[in-house]
């Protein structure tokens, strides 16, 4: 299944990119003949922590991104900074699932993940509109308050700074309706994370690492003098690839597009709201996702701004389906919203990489070639985390058995992948039924 358009370079209708505080650096397409110690694929979240990382251990870095910086998914996503799994995921169940050694690590940089990137933020200096002023995870349902409690015994065991909260301290925090309970972590919090994005390429290039943009790889080659690159005209002769692409990969390498499901989201985004909302919405500055299947999530930006969204519908108007379910959703949580105050300035969309584990692991497509993927809609917590790990194994400083998450040393598909695919299309009234039932 090729992706329709799947690299928007524009950006049509994200808000991250019209608020942009961080200044856009343009990057040369590779044309030539090129040679490094590691080569980079796909300038998203992953791939620029990665490259970053290998550059700081004295690598010879090249990046490559087949649109422009960010125009994947890191740069069209929500923006939250989660210290938590995907859902109600616990530290116990990922021992389950990847072994006691790895799982603990694993949820060892999932826990200080959130506060590692605002650390890194403020280390060079990015212009984000990075605010951290806490993650909350509510419980909607009874079906979902037993979930949240498991989650937040889990990480009170594991020793986390976390914290439980009754109705009226929900109500207090996120000015929301309709939740039981739930529980806050203070290490979370919000980006703009295009500007991440942008922010971290100008990173990777004062740490010496070189950008090429508008240079979508069509070709990986291994040979006893290395890994051959070819993008276009150009190639890159290097020791060592790592691949980043997650669910912009496309039809060129299959093994990796396979591995995840590229569930297709939508966000949108109010105009700023009046002062006596923001009085009344979130108004600690703090944000939540909740375990809705059909969306249960709440941020404001810098001005104001309101932001929710869900999965895309295939059938009809997608985005007069996507408008409508955010503005009910939205006042269905925040009821002191007028119909006025809940009309959207932007509206845009985008592919998620989804694991049907709903963790990330690392592909070995090669003796030297390496893919990362499936951050499963925890990419601005994991898939910067994990890519600095990612590049600490490719510059020679880490074992890859210390890289905490599977690796795949075969190919292994999602079965009926394509199936899948088209039905991910289809389900989302399903998803709503389920919440409006209690049952999610």
């Amino acid at each position: 299944m090729s992706l329709a358009s799947p690299i928007d370079s524009k950006l049509e209708g994200v808000v991250w990119k019209r608020t942009l505080k961080e200044p856009v650096l343009a990057y040369p397409a590779l044309a030539g003949e090129e040679s490094a110690d590691i080569v980079v694929v796909g300038a998203g979240f992953c791939g620029l922590n990665a490259a970053l990382a290998a550059a700081r251990a004295g690598q010879k870095v090249i990046l490559l991104e087949a649109g422009v910086v960010g125009s994947g998914a890191s740069g069209r996503n929500g923006g939250y900074n989660v210290p938590q799994f995907p859902g109600p995921i616990t530290p116990g169940a990922v021992e389950a699932m990847i072994g006691k050694r790895k799982g603990q690590a694993l949820s060892e940089l999932v826990l200080g993940g959130a506060d590692a990137v605002f650390r890194q933020i403020e280390r060079y200096q990015i212009n984000c509109s990075a605010v951290q002023h806490g993650w909350v995870q509510p419980a909607h349902s009874e079906a979902s308050l037993v979930k949240v409690k498991k989650v937040f015994d889990a990480w009170k065991a594991w020793g986390a700074d976390v914290t439980w909260l009754s109705p009226g301290d929900l109500s207090a925090r996120l000015g929301a309706a309709g939740y039981i309970a739930g529980w806050f972590n203070p290490t979370g919090g919000t980006v703009n994370p295009y500007g991440l994005t942008i922010g971290l390429g100008r990173a990777a290039v004062q740490e010496g690492v070189r950008i090429f943009e508008n240079s979508p790889v069509d070709g990986i080659e291994e040979g006893p003098g290395g890994v051959t690159v070819k993008a276009g005209a150009g190639r890159v002769l290097a020791r060592r690839v790592i691949v980043a692409t997650n669910a912009y990969t496309g039809d060129f390498l299959p093994q990796v597009q396979r591995a995840t499901l590229p569930v297709y989201l939508y966000h949108a985004a109010t105009r700023p709201l009046r002062a006596e909302l923001r009085a009344s919405i979130l108004p600690g500055g703090e944000c939540f996702t909740d375990l809705r299947k059909s969306g249960g999530f709440g941020r404001l930006d810098d001005d104001g701004r309101l932001i929710s969204g869900g999965a895309v519908f295939a059938f009809g108007d997608k985005r007069a389906y996507g408008i409508a379910h955010a503005r009910a959703r939205m006042r269905q949580l925040f009821p002191q919203l007028t119909e006025a105050d809940a009309e959207f300035e932007d509206y845009w969309e985008g592919y998620c990489a989804v694991t049907e584990s709903y963790l990330p692991h690392v592909q070995r497509l090669g003796k030297e070639v390496f893919a990362v993927v499936g951050f499963s809609t925890r990419g601005v917590n994991l898939a910067q985390n994990l890519g600095r790990v990612v590049g600490e194994f490719a510059a020679g400083t880490r074992a890859l058995d210390d890289v905490p998450v599977s690796v795949i040393e075969q190919r292994r598909d999602v079965p009926l992948w394509a199936l899948k695919v088209r039905a991910a299309r289809l389900v989302f009234p399903l998803y709503q039924a389920k919440d409006r039932l209690g049952l999610s």
